[in-house]
């Protein structure tokens, strides 16, 4: 659940309104189409093309491409920042792919504030050319469950549906297959196995091994401007701890590791960087530290700004940061526990 409610506050805060998949779902109740699992064969269907302006006809006959040619589908959102560029990078693959053997789509959900001509507007800023199908009621995101952007689907030459679900071309798919090598395979062999629904894809993971992004930010309780760099130390390891006022999850959590480092600060630099959209959450946050009397400083993640920098999707999510200031690891998940992998992480970044 946590992760769905992360999906609607990211959504609402990098330029897009409040939960615009779930709302074109919600308005069209009695239209739903029931999602294609891997191996079946994929609904022909007639859509308007929201990008004309890149050379493309009015309208798009799915069908006549099905059972032809591998179809890869990329359902995006216009200004969300990680489909902006799903969309530029699969652009990039389509301008390489032979007509003859696959054909690329965008898919799209029109929106308040984000219609026809918004959509179309931000296609031209991105340099886009492909067709983008105007999935007015929503019928092929919920066959394809879509849920999260950019999601990638491929469909095989024979029209069967092969994946669903990916979020980035260098996703892992399989044995050393990754969403870009399953696209190029389906287009080279024509057919490919099926992958299924791809687990949930976390893009901070793809931070691991690089310095981490630095950024200024206020802190909570004093509003003074701090740079990120300035407060990684170079003697401990550095935590960045990404939180909501609004996510249940972090609430139960945060003040059970709040209390581990209460008996275990020494050598662990902890930090943390909650969302703030407005002043009255603004004010929740700061009763809720105040009442748990936090350790560790609290810097505003103003609309999530810094979230969108380090690619968070979901929280609590946990950095662990060497000294050198690079990015070690990343904790996700509520079922690791924060003690076991800090002590774990001290061993192995400080030798002791």
């Amino acid at each position: 659940m946590r992760q769905k409610y992360l999906l609607y506050t990211v959504l609402a805060a990098v330029l897009l309104i409040a939960t615009p998949l779930v709302e074109a779902q919600a308005q069209t109740q009695a239209q739903r189409s029931s999602p294609v699992l891997a191996g079946e064969s994929f609904p022909p269907g007639t859509y308007k093309n929201l990008n004309t302006q890149g050379g493309g006809p009015e309208t798009i006959d799915l069908g006549a491409s099905l059972g032809q040619r591998a179809v890869v589908l990329v359902y995006w959102i216009a200004g969300h920042a990680r489909a902006d560029e799903m969309l530029q990078e699969i652009q990039g693959m389509a301008d390489a792919l032979p007509a003859d053997k696959a054909v690329v789509f965008g898919v799209a959900t029109p929106q308040r504030g984000r219609g026809p001509v918004e959509i179309a507007k931000r296609l031209a800023e991105l340099g886009v050319k492909i067709p983008v199908l105007n999935d007015e009621n929503f019928a092929i995101g919920e066959q394809l469950r879509v849920q999260t952007v950019p999601n990638v689907s491929i469909i095989d030459k024979t029209g069967k549906l092969r994946m669903t679900n990916g979020a980035s071309l260098v996703q892992a798919v399989g044995y050393e297959q990754t969403v870009r090598t399953a696209i190029e395979r389906a287009v080279k062999t024509g057919e490919i196995g099926s992958y299924g629904h791809l687990d949930r894809y976390y893009p901070v993971n793809e931070l691991v091994g690089k310095p981490s992004p630095d950024f200024k930010a206020p802190l909570l309780s004093t509003s003074v401007e701090q740079r990120m760099s300035g407060l990684i130390k170079k003697d401990a390891v550095n935590v960045l701890i990404f939180w909501s006022v609004n996510c249940p999850h972090c609430r139960k959590e945060l003040p059970l590791i709040n209390a581990w480092l209460r008996q275990n600060k020494e050598q662990l630099n902890v930090i943390s960087a909650a969302s703030i959209t407005d002043d009255a959450t603004r004010t929740r946050t700061k009763e809720f530290c105040d009442l748990n009397r936090f350790v560790f400083p609290t810097l505003v993640d103003r609309d999530m700004k810094i979230s969108t920098l380090y690619q968070i999707t979901a929280t609590p999510t946990i950095l662990f940061i060497g000294p050198d200031g690079v990015v070690d690891s990343v904790v996700l998940s509520a079922h690791e526990n924060f003690g076991e992998v800090a002590t774990r992480k001290k061993q192995e970044l400080l030798g002791g």
